[in-house]
């Protein structure tokens, strides 16, 4: 059951993206089918809808529906591009470090993932350049300073692993999780997008005209968003809730349109994400993921543990959470890793561990991959064909975030 799981998770992905067929709507077709004939109830296949997920999605695509609607994430977006002048090929690099010093000073990787997924799409429209050219380098450095010892993730990494009695981590990880995500950017840049090569260019009617002062309405909006990233990292508040409320607001005194904004919402977007999430829940529970990580083990020694151990945490973050689960399940499983396989070193094995997973949230699965074709379906002219592309696309990325992560690991970048 475990491996029949498994295979028909890759045939519902298959499926929808060469038929062009909403993911979400295959897969839960596909869970019922397969929940059948492993004797799994309806009851427990509607329970492992992800709730939460629908929600924080929901109200997030809602606030940015809004920003869109009244022009802020438009000016930002022009602003930003201004900061390049004419060179362009800058853009990513300050995508990058705007996005690495945002998530180091304590959001984290999923509330300025949020913020960014939206303005890189403004940015994709104003430029005419391709979402997936920008998406990569804000997500990378979001992650890049995600795990600093203020942020979520940073946190239970060292918390988890101190009690494991596993020290260092606090110093060494922000600072290799920064080193790989700036080597893949750098990868990414020269040799996947080629970004070196585009010539400079007048952006019409960014660089060129005069851009005017956000007026009081888009400083509503703005403060909002910042509102609602402080509420769901500092207070805990869940990040859907706190933009619904902030939106409410923004309605309340004039600074949004209800209607137009709601109209703007990408259910079908909604449906692929949640969709999917629910017969992942259904190959979790019948042994896919564990028989996939045994797979993995399979390969492990003294020289190879740390990279093993980096693709083993990105696989589990495809489908699950890097912060919530991955590193709380993983990471206690070390210091008995260590005395098995003598040689081995558990910081270097943690490190490995704790970028592989976060090199893997790119993911349109994971939350923060999510967001970002969130954000990609709110924009104009985005069809079905267009959003199945970018679900593509955004995996290939995860994937090869996590196998360059690993084989950092095997050249000793985490030692």
């Amino acid at each position: 059951m475990a491996a029949l799981s498994l295979v028909c998770l890759c045939v519902s992905i298959f499926a929808a993206f060469f038929m062009k067929l909403n993911t979400g709507l295959i897969s839960l077709a596909m869970a019922l089918l397969l929940g059948r004939f492993a004797g799994i109830t309806d009851k427990w296949l509607i329970a492992s809808f992800n709730n939460s997920l629908f929600i924080m999605l929901l109200g997030v695509m809602y606030l940015f529906c809004i920003a869109q609607n009244n022009k802020t994430l438009e000016l930002l977006a022009k602003k930003t591009i201004n900061l390049c002048g004419e060179k362009i090929n800058l853009i990513p690099w300050i995508l990058f470090i705007m996005a690495a010093v945002f998530s180091a000073i304590g959001p984290g990787p999923i509330s300025v993932g949020a913020l960014l997924a939206v303005l890189i799409m403004a940015l994709a429209q104003e430029t005419k350049i391709e979402p997936i050219r920008l998406i990569p380098f804000g997500s990378l450095g979001a992650f890049a300073g995600g795990l600093t010892p203020i942020t979520p993730s940073g946190i239970v990494a060292i918390s988890v692993s101190e009690k494991n009695g596993i020290t260092g981590v606090a110093f060494a990880l922000p600072i290799k999780m920064l080193l790989m995500m700036l080597l893949y950017s750098l990868v990414l840049y020269f040799f996947v997008f080629k970004w070196h090569k585009v010539k400079p260019v007048k952006a019409e009617g960014v660089v060129k005209a005069e851009i005017p002062k956000f007026s009081s309405k888009q400083w509503a909006t703005l403060s909002g968003i910042v509102i609602v990233a402080v509420l769901s990292t500092v207070f805990n508040v869940n990040v859907g809730l706190a933009a619904f409320a902030v939106s409410v607001v923004l309605t309340m005194i004039g600074a949004a349109d209800e209607q137009a904004a709601l109209s703007k919402l990408p259910w079908n977007t909604l449906i692929m994400i949640t969709g999917v999430g629910v017969l992942i829940s259904l190959v979790t529970e019948l042994g896919g993921i564990d028989l996939l990580s045994n797979m993995l083990s399979v390969f492990m020694g003294p020289k190879t543990a740390s990279a093993v151990m980096a693709l083993l945490g990105g696989v589990m973050s495809w489908v699950s959470s890097a912060s919530g689960v991955v590193m709380p399940t993983l990471i206690p499983t070390v210091p008995n890793l260590v005395e098995t396989l003598p040689g081995t070193n558990a910081l270097e094995i943690v490190v490995g561990l704790c970028i592989g997973a976060h090199a893997a949230a790119v993911s349109p699965l994971s939350s923060c991959g999510a967001m970002m074709l969130a954000a990609y379906s709110t924009s104009p002219n985005v069809d079905a064909k267009a959003r199945n592309k970018m679900f593509a696309q955004l995996f290939y990325l995860s994937a090869g975030g996590v196998i360059f992560a690993a084989l950092l690991a095997l050249v000793g970048l985490y030692k």
